[in-house]
Order: C-alpha cells, then structure tokens, then sequence
C-alpha cells in the first residue's frame, strides 16, 4: 500500500513495508549512520540517523522506524543535529587521538561525520580506552581501543557470512567485541575475508600491513626480488587513475616496479591458466569416469575454508588444485634456501592467510615470503614518488609476456565459469564460441548450459555465501557437472582491500576493462598459450 507522508516540509510517496532511513536515501537525503549496512537487519545502535516526529517532537531511529500514515518529519531540525553532536561527542571523548597514524585517516567514517557536524574540540572530557590488539591473523589486525561498537563487523560475520567469529560480550562499561575464548582471530572460526576490514567505519579493523616489510628487504635483501601482480590490482589501478587500457596500466605498473628495484615482475596469469587447464582436465577425466558428482571450483582461500569448515558435506568436492599464487611459488622457489624473495600483490587478505599455511611451506618455510594488498602496493608506489600513467613502460618477464586473455578474465564475476567452459571446448575440439557463459550477467547466482562430445551439461556459477547455502541439496545431488564459487559478489575485483573508491559504479569499470582487453585478444584460453603448451609436453603439472 502507497500513501504520502511530509519530510521536510515536502509531500513523498512512501510504502508502507519502507524505513525512514530507505526513503530518505531514496530521495537523496543524507543521514549520517555508523551501525546501518544496507542489506542487513537494522538495530538503531548508534542513534545518529535519528529524525525528529514533528507531532511528538520525538526523536527515533529512521534506520528501524517503519513509515505509518500521517508522519511529519524534520531530518536536520537544531533538536536533531544538537542530538548527533552529543552522540559524536560522546564517541569520540573516550576515542585515541592518533588519528596521523591510523590507517583509516583520510576514509575514517566518525571522522567525517565530525567534519560534517563542525564538531572540532572534544566537549567530553574522557580517556582513551585500553584494549589489546588482536594481531594473531595474518592479514587483519583488530585495534579494538578504535572501535565504537556499532556491531557492524559482528552483523556482516553472522548475518551475511553465518561464522559468528566474533561477538558483543559483557555489559555496560566492559562491553566489548571480542572472538571465542578471547584467543584472537587466527584461532577462531574466521575464514579470513576480510569482509569486516570493509565495514569497519573507523581504524578498529584494518589490514596487517607488510610495506615496510618489504621495502627493507628491497634495501638489504641479495636474493633475486621477484612480484606477481593480479590482475584485479592491475585493473583497479588503471580505473583509478583514469588509464583506459588494460595493457597499458599493466605495462606502467612493471616499469614502476622494475624502477624501484624488482628484478622480475610477473602477472598472476601463468598461475590463472595452469589452473584453469589442471581443472579442464579434471573435470575431463570426471566425464570419463561418468562420476555423478559436482565438483566445485574455487581459487577463493576464503570460500575454501569455509566450505571445510561450515559445509563440511561438500569438502570432498572441491577440486585439489592448489590456488594461482601457490602455483607459481612452487615454479619460482624450489626449495626454502631458494635464491628469490617473492612477493604477491592481491586484493584479498585471505591470501596472507592462505600463503602461511602448513600446506604452503617448504620445510617450515612459505613458498611466498610476502603478500601485500592492492592499497599497500599503492603506498610503495607513494613512497618511492611513483605517479600514473608512468612515464616508463615495460612488459612482463616471460612466462607472463606471453599471458591470454583468459588470466584477467578469471578474476572477474563468472570468470572461472567462462575460462573454464573455453578449455574444456577448446582441449576437445579446438573451437568454441566466444561470450559462450553469461559474462556481463551481474547476478550472484547463474545456471548455464553447454554441449561437450555431443553431450549437454549445466552448470553453475555462485558468488556469495547466501547463494551458496541454498544451493547445497542442488550440489549434493550431482546436478551440475561444476560450481564456480567465490566469496566476494563481484569475484576478485571486490577484494575487501583493493583501492579506496566511493564510485558506485567502479566494479562494472574495472569488469570492462578487463572485458575491453578479452574483446580484442584472439589468444582468449589457457591452451593458446606457449607457457601452457610447454607446460604440457614438459610435464610439468602439479602433482
């Protein structure tokens, strides 16, 4: 049912299953909020989304109040904005005043809606809390003396994920945020995501930085430096600094590189395609063996572990393919007294999980010795005074220099699914059609046929938690040959640590571009590659 309520003085058409706070952002009416997450169930928390009910002179939360016949509704009368300035107020009298050294500075969420509130003093007097520093996970570091609990992390982990890693324990002036048993995150059920880094409106949940790390050892270090770049990172560059090829941020970013002092610099396609052919054959051998299992494919250390842990029925279906960046640690350092020093850049702090894994070591030691993210890579580049688009350009060292389109592809929403489908057509009869799967299609759940050797198959491709608990029956029941699963909806390119961008637009950028580069290249599958024929015929493959 439709009816008409005043906000501001203005008549707005409203139904009557809307919240205060939708209908104000549906009519471009900023409210400021630090608990709210659209998507998710709203708990009116941290009160600053309140609106004033000009018949009551009350003020309530517009994030869980209903709209009902006959409101009248002030957003920024002096009673609302003096209530925010309060509640600001009191956030920041007990909040640490290293705002310089906080990750967080220039994107901290309080520290704009101060900005927006003229709030400049503190008109509390308080001291800043005294919490411990959760740094037991490899890739997300909880500097819990920031946090103001909104309870954002907490919502995003139980209700978007189902883990409840984390939770809002004690009462009153003890009432914290803390993992099970207090042991820190590497020991509880966290699968890494990093999803929480994402939501966190201040510097209370960041990514463990590696920079300095790695700038010290391209300063002292003798062994060969070697980096392998995905091709998220790549893209998001190129669409953030406006570079309208694919090819041409790539070809910048290695000349940036090689300046600062890396002898080799690698794409994350040679690890993408090996991937991508070790799978086809899987699944080949799969057809010939007439299993009427579904196998699920995944490169996501995140969706992995939590398929183990959380949905254990469908472990047994992944495939063992070891993940891209693994892949060429095994081909680039032989051994734990290698010569190289091997650093990935990534948008995902799974990553850094994944690379300090037991089954990732040799004798005790990670194949890969740093992971940095696409925002850290960013920071060398700051540091060294590196500006795009650079002024020298390179390509990459060989195996990468002879990359397919099938690489970038990969990474992106429906890439497995599609990169996948071309080799299995193309090892069988050496022709496919191209766009075969839905690549445009932005949904997180999609089913696609195809026919191989005169035989039709479905498949299909999922992209988030939620499409993958109701599709867990569907699995179980051999209904697709594959599965194409990743955590993240919109797949590698919405990694939790790519660059900082507030472009509501910026995933379907980065997708063209990388769509642009597979348009235009008639070496678009793993097996067009001479790096993968080599690999064949050498015997190369992992075992």
């Amino acid at each position: 049912m439709e009816f008409t309520i005043t906000i501001n003085n203005k008549k707005i058409k409203v139904s009557n299953n809307e919240k205060i706070l939708d209908v104000l952002r549906r009519i471009g009416i900023n409210i400021p909020t630090l608990c709210n997450v659209p998507g998710l169930s709203p708990t009116g928390a941290c009160r600053l989304c309140v609106v004033e009910l000009n018949d009551t002179n009350e003020l309530v939360p517009s994030c869980s109040t209903p709209v009902r016949v006959g409101m009248n509704i002030s957003t920024h009368s002096n009673k609302v904005i003096n209530a925010r300035r309060v509640i600001v107020n009191l956030l920041l009298s007990n909040h640490p005043d290293n705002c310089l050294y906080c990750d967080k500075r220039s994107y901290c969420e309080l520290h704009q809606i101060a900005e927006n509130l003229n709030i400049t003093d503190r008109s509390f007097p308080g001291e800043p809390k005294k919490s411990k520093s959760d740094r037991s996970s490899p890739g997300i570091l909880r500097e819990m003396s920031k946090c103001i609990l909104c309870g954002r992390c907490v919502r995003i982990c139980e209700e978007m994920l189902g883990i409840s890693a984390i939770d809002i324990v004690n009462r009153g002036k003890n009432i914290e945020i803390e993992t099970i048993f207090k042991k820190g995150l590497f020991y509880s059920n966290c699968i890494h995501c990093g999803l929480c880094i994402k939501y966190c409106p201040t510097g209370a949940i960041i990514e463990k930085s590696y920079v300095q790390n790695l700038i010290d050892k391209l300063n002292n270090s003798e062994k060969e430096k070697v980096i392998v770049i995905s091709n998220s990172t790549i893209a998001d560059i190129s669409n953030f600094y406006g570079i309208k090829k694919f090819t041409d941020c790539r070809n910048n970013i290695v000349g940036a590189l090689k300046d600062i002092g890396f002898d080799k610099v690698f794409t994350l396609s040679p690890g993408n395609e090996i991937f991508i052919y070790e799978n086809a054959v899987k699944i080949l051998n799969h057809i010939k063996d007439k299993s009427n299992n579904t196998l699920i494919v995944t490169d996501c250390p995140a969706a992995k572990k939590y398929v183990k842990s959380e949905l254990s029925e469908l472990s047994p279906l992944l495939t063992s393919i070891p993940s891209p960046q693994q892949i060429l640690a095994k081909f680039f350092k032989k051994s734990d007294d290698s010569n190289v020093f091997m650093t990935v850049v990534t948008p995902c702090v799974a990553n850094k999980y994944e690379a300090v894994q037991s089954s990732n070591t040799t004798k005790g030691v990670p194949d890969i010795d740093i992971v940095i993210s696409s925002n850290e890579l960013l920071k060398l580049f700051n540091t060294y005074g590196i500006e795009f688009p650079y002024s020298r350009k390179q390509i990459p060292d060989n195996p990468s220099n002879s990359d397919t389109s099938a690489g970038p592809l990969f990474e992106t929403k429906g890439g497995i699914s599609e990169t996948l489908i071309r080799e299995l057509l193309y090892q069988n009869q050496k022709s496919y059609p191209k766009k075969l799967f839905e690549i445009k299609n932005d949904k997180n759940f999609i089913e696609f046929s195809f026919v191989l050797n005169n035989q039709q198959f479905k498949i299909a491709s999922i992209h988030g938690i939620s499409s993958l608990k109701e599709k867990v029956e569907d699995i179980l029941s051999g209904k697709y040959l594959f599965v194409e699963l990743r955590l993240c909806e919109n797949a590698c390119i919405d990694g939790c640590v790519q660059l900082r961008d507030d472009d509501p637009d910026k995933f379907k950028k980065i997708k063209k571009l990388i769509l642009d580069y597979d348009e235009t290249n008639n070496s678009d599958t793993a097996s067009k590659n001479p790096f993968i024929k080599a690999y064949k015929n050498n015997n190369l493959k992992q075992k």
